[in-house]
């Protein structure tokens, strides 16, 4: 390229100016920078003071008595000498840190106090001991929400972040009416929570009403209780929701636990389960629990042993099956002797849980079709939810000795309908398949109601608030299903009685003899066996 030079009488070194330079290709002209992506965890640090102190939520909350309650005043509780320098020591810190208030005026209320040692701190925990005021108090009673609620959100995410909201009710500010009513004695004098306290019946229906107006409108934010987790399908997306979360965390007076963090990773323990870009797992700690178990020495051992793996049921569809002599043994009218069928039984319970690979039910997606897979057996009904052929969920149930002597349509039919309101959160308000291998349900269904016979005509009443459409597939492709009604559980299901309760009236009410009637035949008869003697 062409340039001019310019030559002048002085002594200096030669010059080249800015265009040359570029022209000369010596310097390299950005227009534009992009910076590096950020680390989800750079993402965190920029929020240190959401990972300090204790949060304050807006607001107060306040407790609400029966106004026929009487107060209860309880006297200080002794407490070791050995701990009470150290139940000082935590009094005064959580004075300066404005959880509780020194009381000098007469309360009505006056709560016992209950101190625990942490095992591996041996820090002291201050809680409150208000059983009888829990008594007085009248729960909210706001709904909770479960896994099960939150799963559909989490279809098609595959990076996962889970928060701790640090000192979890203390976030929650009481009002001083309420403030009061949480008075407790110790053996330095009274002292009252202004802040809502461990303990109280209502806690946990404030706090999680508290912590949903805070995530509402948040994307890839839900919490159950103070676990708060943050979810997206791309990193991008995932590290997008995480600064909006802590953004608002920030503003809402939220505080997090730093040493209760995971950040961004495709596996993550959130409340009992693990959860994956596939979906959900047994949580490996559990199953390594269980891995450990040894055979139980009495009823009391193999009852929580059973309790441990029951919410396994759903991931290990023929469970009930292989534990059932395990259950025989906690019949009253069964004697607690321990022989080689439950040896063989309680191992093959444990392998199941934690065979390799682990078993995986898919996330409920709303934009895919869903398939109910059911079957009926001689004793038991079975039903598998699928989509995309993957399980969602499993479910199992022993016929009544009413069921059993249906005739095997009625069975069949009977299996559809339990399967729907089994799952009914997740197949009304939309048309779902219904796999059977009983071909002729696909005709009873099409013909009018009044062909069918009286016991068919309720179940099919029942499902006409559904949308399906029924489909017979040979027994040998639904093996899961087939499967469960054979090795089913007891069902207890209330709302499956509700058309057995509802004949059962109906019977009482056509009775031709009432109450009433009956009374006054017995007082005339009474009132003849006096005159005959």
């Amino acid at each position: 390229m062409p340039l001019d030079f310019f030559i002048v009488d002085t002594q200096s070194p030669p010059v080249l100016g800015l265009k040359a330079c570029i022209d000369l290709d010596m310097i390299k002209l950005v227009l534009s920078v992009s910076s590096p992506e950020r680390d989800a965890e750079s993402i965190v640090d920029e929020f240190a003071d959401v990972f300090t102190g204790i949060g304050l939520f807006p607001g107060e909350c306040n407790i609400h008595l029966d106004p026929s309650a009487t107060p209860v005043v309880h006297p200080p509780r002794r407490v070791p000498f050995a701990l009470r320098d150290r139940l000082r020591e935590e009094l005064d810190s959580m004075e300066d840190q404005g959880i509780i208030k020194k009381v000098t005026e007469p309360t009505d209320w006056v709560n016992a106090l209950c101190v625990v040692e942490k095992p591996k701190t041996g820090k002291l925990r201050v809680c409150l001991d208000p059983r009888d005021l829990n008594n007085a108090i009248k729960r909210p009673h706001y709904s909770l929400p479960t896994l099960e609620d939150i799963t559909p959100k989490l279809a098609g995410a595959r990076y996962f972040s889970v928060m701790d909201a640090r000192s979890g009710y203390w976030a929650v500010k009481l009002s001083e009416k309420s403030s009061y009513l949480t008075t407790f004695n110790t053996i330095v004098g009274r002292y009252r929570f202004c802040r809502l306290p461990f303990g109280i019946v209502s806690a946990q229906d404030v706090f999680q009403q508290k912590i949903d107006e805070i995530c509402e409108g948040l994307p890839g934010v839900v919490a159950i209780l103070d676990d708060i987790l943050v979810y997206g399908k791309t990193k991008e997306e995932h590290d997008r929701n995480l600064r909006t979360m802590l953004v608002r965390s920030r503003e809402k007076g939220v505080r997090l636990n730093p040493e209760k963090r995971t950040v961004c990773v495709p596996e993550v323990s959130y409340f009992g389960h693990c959860l994956t870009p596939d979906g959900i797992k047994p949580d490996p700690q559990k199953v390594a629990a269980i891995k450990e178990m040894t055979p139980p020495k009495d009823r009391a051992e193999l009852e929580t042993i059973l309790g441990m793996v029951n919410y396994l049921a759903k991931f290990a569809p023929s469970l009930s099956d292989i534990n059932a002599p395990l259950r025989q043994l906690l019949r009253q009218d069964s004697e607690f002797l321990w022989d080689k069928q439950h040896d063989v039984a309680f191992q093959k319970m444990k392998d199941i849980i934690t065979r390799e690979p682990g078993p995986v039910l898919a996330f409920f997606d709303t934009s895919k079709d869903l398939t109910l897979q059911v079957d009926a057996s001689k004793y038991g009904l079975g039903a598998v939810l699928l989509q995309e052929g993957k399980p969602l969920a499993y479910a199992s149930k022993s016929l009544t000795d009413t069921e059993i002597n249906y005739a095997q349509i009625e069975k069949e039919l009977l299996a559809i309908l339990w399967g729907c309101k089994r799952f009914h959160q997740y197949v009304y308000g939309r048309h779902i398949t219904v796999e059977s291998d009983h071909k002729p349900l696909e005709a009873i269904i099409r013909k009018p109601l009044s062909a069918a016979p009286p016991r068919l005509q309720r179940m099919i009443l029942q499902l006409q608030k559904y949308s399906f459409t029924i489909v017979h597939v040979p027994g040998k492709n639904i093996p899961v299903a087939d499967t469960l009604s054979r090795k089913s559980m007891p069902c207890l299901d209330e709302n499956f009685s509700e058309g057995t309760d509802v004949q059962v009236h109906t019977v009482l009410s056509a009775l031709p003899v009432t109450d009433a009637k009956l009374f006054v035949c017995e007082k005339k008869q009474r009132e003849m066996c006096r005159c005959l003697h």
